[in-house]
Formats: C-alpha cells, structure tokens, sequence
C-alpha cells in the first residue's frame, strides 16, 4: 500500500476524483530535489507528519489503489472530469510525469495563511509545478496546467 494513502489526513478525495484539499503538491525532476524541498520545509519549522516526499513510482502505485477504493464511481467522475476540465487533467499530467520519474511533495496547509508559508518556501525550490487544493478549486502556483 501507498504511502500516500496514510499521509492524507482527510478526504484525498472528492466525488471519487483525487482531491486533496487543503495539501500543496509540487513536483521535482528527481526524487533527490523533493526531498531537498521537504528538507527546507522542515528547516522552515514543518512536522514530520506535515510534508512527504515520494518517487514517481509511489504516486503510480498511489493512483493504482485510489482507483481500487473508488472503483466505477470514481471511474465515471474521472471521465466526467476530464470533459469538463476540471481536477483529472491535474492527475493525468502528475501521473504522467511520476511515470517519466518525477517526484513530488505534499504539504499539509490548513490555512490560507500556512500555504503562503509553505509556498514561500517551496518557491525557491524551483518545482516543476505546484499547485494547492482548497474548498473554492485548484490555485496553480507555478508551472502549466
């Protein structure tokens, strides 16, 4: 099982479609330059239990199980997703770039304010992409949609 699945501390979903609200994901070229990030969020104050890091092959696995739990339901909302271009094509791209080997972050940020925090930080990490997860949709942060 994915370690992902534990780490999301509520809902990692809505509608059967990945969507963890209130998380900030980037992605990294390399494992080595997620980790480097997660490092600074730490440095920067963050708890162990706030911030992951985690290969490529990981969030492939991740998508793998979140489809077992969600089955057809959250199959016929990926697709409904999809038309609409709304939440799938953010997951389609990131699975895209897991299976080239990019590696990705989740930072827990409960509020408007801590994403600021957290993005202050990341910012100077240089991810890929970036983008966080709130009640209101998706804020792209850095890199293409």
């Amino acid at each position: 099982m994915s370690r992902l699945l534990t780490f999301f501390k509520h809902s990692d979903s809505e509608f059967g479609i990945f969507y963890p609200k209130h998380y900030l994901l980037a992605a990294y070229p390399k494992l080595e330059d997620a980790e480097r990030a997660v490092g600074a969020l730490k440095n920067a104050g963050w708890a162990d239990d706030d911030v992951i890091a985690v290969p490529g092959e990981e969030v492939v696995r991740y998508q793998e199980d979140h489809l077992l739990l969600n089955g057809l339901w959250g199959l016929a909302m990926s697709q409904l997703s999809r038309f609409i271009d709304t939440e799938q094509p953010y997951a389609d791209a990131d699975l895209a770039a897991a299976k080239r080997g990019a590696a990705f972050i989740a930072v827990h940020c409960h509020t408007e304010t801590i994403k600021a925090e957290a993005w202050k930080v990341l910012v100077t990490t240089n991810p890929i992409v970036a983008r966080y997860y709130h009640a209101g949709g998706v804020d792209l942060l850095t890199g293409r949609p």
